[in-house]
């Protein structure tokens, strides 16, 4: 297996900082969609012995997708303790970056989802009677320490959104210490192994850095054997790619194939992709897997085109974007270099929004609240976020005498199984520490005409495991190289 580093630039520390960014796109989607499905069966027992709260829907309020509403009126309170002002408001913080000076709307996605969220919430009656606020947790990508001050004096949660440089939450002070605040959270998305496996938190979308799901390459490997056989492992050099670059390496050998080189690339700086790109045709690998952003994976794939390589590029879910179909076109004559790329998924596609109504919904919402709102897939993320805080919220308030604790939220949201948001994304398993790996995956494909459309499963076929997805369960790989490296909190509840 080669080994090589693409070039000898090193950014300042700075643009390090910056460059982390690219993690958080990586991370937009981690589920699969179960229809005609009750989005949340009771667990009898939590992890240390006592009952958890029973997830019961709410009577009140409209659909979203597949289930109930988890907005309406109602009586119940925040235990004045834990509320940061007023009993009766909900104030919940969203992490975010959208206001980088570097790069100016980072994520905004998920800030556009709480806002509708949060009005068509509202215009129910809110959680159980309490209207949702929204605190701004900007975290500006470099200022993530104050924005956890407000965090500890201003929230009662964090819920739907997430930081690019989450680790750096975990502060050690008094004030802004995500545990020391006795914080809890349902993000939309974690990045580092520190967050992703930290306690404190329950994710809709299972992130965890020590295992991740194969379901993709297995998939591959039956449409493009031979080209699966050798696949290169390109990625940007930086502390969070690493984590993900151990994930992809685990899962392509413990699928039985080979790894033909890892090679990495500045994130910055990197002017000249033919030395990377003879690189990875001097490999011999017939596919090739990259961890990164999409116009630096559109330049790359350009330039390998153009050297004559005649691979399949196996890609992450933020490549279903525009921007790597457009940068990986000719200027000179069109060519559409992106074509036959294939990419992952957890949730249905923007494109097939008329078969799965909460896809469209949650469009129609940002569209309705937000004026010029960003809709993506890690919006949606968040969605599925706020869907599982309500739905907890709801739980907690009727197994703890209507008082909402944080611990509480918390228990609730694990006694949750067979999670799709009302239909967002495939069945996960919201757990403590990460939770366990989605098993659920489908394949989208790069048309000669520069769209998306869906390549595997075929909707309906025998390899449609549920609603377009192939489900495995075995299909898990382990992870060693990202393991204990969490951040645990000694007093945290779960």
């Amino acid at each position: 297996m080669a080994e090589s580093n693409a070039g000898t630039h090193h950014p300042e520390r700075g643009l390090l900082r910056w460059g982390a960014l690219v993690a958080a796109v990586l991370l937009v989607a981690c589920s699969c969609a179960a229809r005609n499905k009750v989005e949340g069966a009771a667990q009898e027992e939590t992890p240390g012995g006592t009952a958890a709260p029973e997830v019961s829907q709410p009577s009140a309020g409209e659909a979203f997708g597949e289930m109930e509403s988890p907005c309406g009126e109602g009586d119940l309170t925040v235990d004045p303790s834990e509320a940061a002002g007023s009993s009766d408001v909900l104030r919940i913080g969203v992490p975010n970056d959208r206001t980088s000076q570097v790069r100016n709307g980072l994520n905004k996605e998920m800030w556009d989802a709480s806002v509708a969220f949060s009005e068509w919430c509202n215009a129910q009656g809110g959680i159980g009677g309490l209207q949702i606020e929204l605190v701004d947790l900007d975290g500006k990508l470099t200022d993530v320490g104050n924005a956890m001050t407000t965090a500890c004096s201003s929230t009662f949660m964090m819920v739907g959104g997430g930081w690019v440089q989450d680790d750096l939450q975990f502060t050690g002070k008094d004030g802004s210490d995500f545990h020391l605040c006795g914080l809890a959270e349902i993000p939309a998305f974690t990045t580092s192994p520190q967050k992703s496996e930290s306690n404190g938190q329950i994710q809709p979308v299972p992130h965890p850095a020590s295992e991740a799901t194969a379901v993709w390459m297995r998939m591959f490997a039956d449409l493009y054997p031979e080209q699966a056989e050798s696949m290169a492992e390109v990625w940007g050099d930086l502390p969070a790619m690493e984590t993900i670059r151990n994930q992809d390496i685990a899962v392509i050998e413990g699928e039985g194939s080979e790894v033909a080189g890892v090679f990495d690339y500045p994130v910055f700086g990197m002017t000249d992709w033919t030395p990377l790109a003879q690189q990875v045709i001097g490999s011999g690998a017939g596919s090739m897997h990259y961890v990164g952003e999409p116009t630096n994976m559109g330049t790359l794939i350009k330039t390998l085109r153009e050297q004559g390589w005649e691979g399949i590029p196996m890609l992450e879910t933020n490549m279903y974007d525009p921007t790597y179909v457009d940068s990986a076109q000719n200027a000179s004559d069109g060519t559409p270099n992106a074509a036959g790329s294939v990419i992952r998924t957890f949730f249905h596609p923007f494109e097939e929004a008329a078969d799965w109504p909460a896809v469209q919904q949650y469009q129609e919402l940002v569209d309705q609240y937000v004026p010029d709102g960003k809709i993506a897939l890690l919006g949606m993320q968040s969605f599925s976020a706020w869907l599982l805080f309500a739905t907890a919220a709801n739980a907690c308030g009727d197994a703890n005498d209507g008082v909402l604790t944080r611990a509480c939220v918390l228990e609730a949201a694990d006694g949750v199984d067979d999670w799709t948001a009302g239909g967002l994304h495939s069945p996960t398993d919201p757990g403590p520490e990460g939770g366990p790996s989605p098993t659920c995956d489908m394949l989208l494909e790069v048309t000669d005409e520069g769209t998306f459309e869906r390549l595997y499963p075929e909707l309906g076929s025998e390899e449609d495991s549920l609603d377009g997805f192939v489900c495995a369960e075995d299909a898990v790989a382990e992870v060693p190289a990202n393991e204990g490296k969490g951040v645990l909190g000694e007093d945290q509840p779960i």
